[in-house]
């Protein structure tokens, strides 16, 4: 059966008719900013023909041959993070708060677990997971980039250690892997490697997943399905699997531009013939109960190697490394990837500040900076020490619009060079 074929089965022929001409279309992009670090203003002016996301805050679409934004010394320096239009609402529609536990399943890259953490002002505490190591790996470099503080990032198979977190979690993001039909006009590789039986494959996995998810998640919480699948299958069958296994119930989700399948009213699609984003099926499910704040008990012996904003931040001590997040949590059933903030490395000699910790601070902090110029700080990334005189000796944020773009020493004369060498570009 062919992919046509196959949307007949589940959608109004006129709606097929729409879907299979947008995919012709070109595919969308779009930023989502990071306002720890830039504010709407500031971004607005230096880009001004980007459009503002009509369902994101602090989020823009642009024209990648206009603006060659993951290229920019703004990207390398966590001023934003760039997703695709769709995917981008997943986390937008989730009311988030503060106090919130969550749990980001398969969250590779990560962007959705970025946009969580940025409406939870740094604050509760996210688990960003992906069973891929690899893809984990990922997560931690983009985590690093925007200096995000309140993400524990890990690399699990979940199905076998699920059991050790009942009604644990007050938010699950769960953007489960499937036949990636959504995706078809980023590139032609997603269409040739589609096929009815990769449908089916996956409809399987996600059934599993989604009914975990649904043990995991505390009374009261809310699990967010999605997939970039057009498939019935993967979508509305899946979550009407859930309801008829569980005592959960749906949440309906209102976007003008949204599609809802009369023949299985479950959720919504966003698809290019009504949302200019890519393919993506959202549902909000929700477990019956109250939810209790979960109660975190953080530790810190290491004190002396943290500013005065780390002071409540649970800090642990791995191998030579120092590990912070906002909050402390037992991770004895995890394999984790970076607990929290990478903070340095521990030596009898010396302590080696890591740039996730630099990242993270502001000027604010009690740390004295030095501002670079645009032309120093492209030098700075390039790997280059800066001969710059200035008042300070020890260490020293350097810092780019008040931002800060690394933790290093100076001797008053010159700035010595942190940046990590595999991160090191030409601008």
């Amino acid at each position: 059966m062919d992919f046509v074929e196959h949307l007949k089965k589940s959608l109004p022929l006129e709606e097929v008719e729409k879907l299979v001409s947008s995919l012709e279309e070109k595919d969308c992009h779009a930023v989502l900013l990071n306002t720890n670090k830039i504010s709407d203003d500031t971004f607005k002016k230096e880009f001004p023909n980007v459009k503002v996301h009509p369902y994101v805050s602090h989020a823009y679409l642009y024209d990648k041959n206009e603006y060659q934004l993951g290229k920019h010394i703004y990207h390398e320096l966590g001023y934003y993070y760039l997703q695709e239009p769709s995917a981008m609402i997943v986390s937008s529609l989730i009311n988030f708060k503060e106090t919130d536990f969550v749990l980001d399943l398969c969250a590779a890259p990560g962007g959705k677990s970025v946009q969580a953490s940025l409406k939870m002002n740094g604050k509760g505490l996210i688990i960003s997971n992906d069973i891929s190591s690899s893809r984990a790996g990922l997560i931690s470099n983009n985590i690093e980039r925007l200096g995000l503080k309140n993400i524990i990032i890990t690399n699990n198979d979940f199905s076998k250690i699920y059991t050790k977190f009942l009604n644990t979690f007050d938010k699950i993001i769960l953007d489960a892997p499937c036949s990636g039909s959504g995706m078809f006009r980023k590139g032609d590789i997603y269409k040739e490697d589609w096929s009815i039986n990769k449908v089916y494959k996956y409809a399987e996995i996600q059934k599993e997943l989604v009914l975990m998810c649904y043990k995991m998640l505390k009374p009261g919480g809310l699990l967010s399905y999605s997939t970039c699948s057009y498939s019935k299958e993967e979508d509305e069958d899946v979550v009407s699997y859930l309801l008829d296994n569980s005592n959960a119930s749906i949440s309906q989700i209102s976007l003008k531009d949204g599609y809802i399948n009369k023949l299985s009213p479950l959720g919504i699609r966003l698809m290019p013939s009504h949302f200019f984003g890519e393919g993506q099926y959202i549902c909000h499910i929700n477990k019956p109960g109250n939810s209790k704040i979960t109660t975190f008990v953080s530790e810190n012996k290491y004190s002396k190697y943290v500013v005065n904003s780390f002071a409540h931040f649970d800090v642990r001590k791995y191998g030579d490394y120092l590990f912070a997040t906002t909050s402390g949590f037992d991770v004895k059933n995890l394999h984790v990837i970076r607990y929290g903030v990478k903070v340095g490395e521990m030596n009898k000699d010396y302590f080696k500040y890591d740039l996730h910790y630099a990242r993270s601070l502001t000027i604010k902090d009690e740390l004295p900076y030095v501002e670079l110029s645009e032309d120093e700080v492209k030098k700075y990334l390039e790997g280059n020490q800066l001969n710059k005189t200035n008042k300070n000796k020890g260490y020293v944020l350097v810092c780019y619009q008040n931002n800060v773009v690394d933790l290093t020493k100076t001797d008053g004369n010159v700035v010595k060079n942190h940046y990590p060498k595999g991160l090191r570009k030409k601008f």
